[in-house]
């Protein structure tokens, strides 16, 4: 029997980048639910959102920051994992994402460390 494909929610408000990073996610195995931010995830995933076993978000979302908007992701899928992405060259991301006990990875980020990433975390939840 097959393993179900893992559920990851995806918040990024640049179209170019949610696309890319999509392809990257499915191409890899995942089931993935996009929003320009938690309540757009939540919707689009409804149900399933308790399901979901990784968060990637950008930290500079538009309504908000990508950590606060894991957290409140996290209060429905408390298993979740957390990888938060940012392209700012400030450390503001690194330490918002690392004090709330989430992986950082600087953007652009290589599609193969983002998957060495998934691999490692994968293992962890299952």
């Amino acid at each position: 029997m097959l393993a179900p494909r893992p559920i990851i929610l995806l918040l990024e408000d640049d179209s170019a980048s949610a696309e890319a990073m999509q392809l990257l996610l499915r191409d890899w195995g995942a089931d993935v639910v996009h929003g320009a931010d938690a309540d757009d995830v939540s919707l689009a995933a409804g149900p399933r959102v308790d399901q979901a076993r990784i968060i990637i978000t950008d930290f500079h979302l538009t309504e908000t920051d990508g950590v606060s908007a894991a957290q409140k992701l996290r209060a429905r899928a408390p298993r979740a994992q957390v990888l938060v992405l940012s392209g700012s060259l400030s450390n503001d991301a690194k330490h918002a994402a690392r004090g709330a006990g989430y992986a950082f990875m600087q953007k652009p980020t290589a599609p193969r460390d983002l998957i060495a990433w998934l691999e490692r975390t994968n293992q962890l939840v299952e």
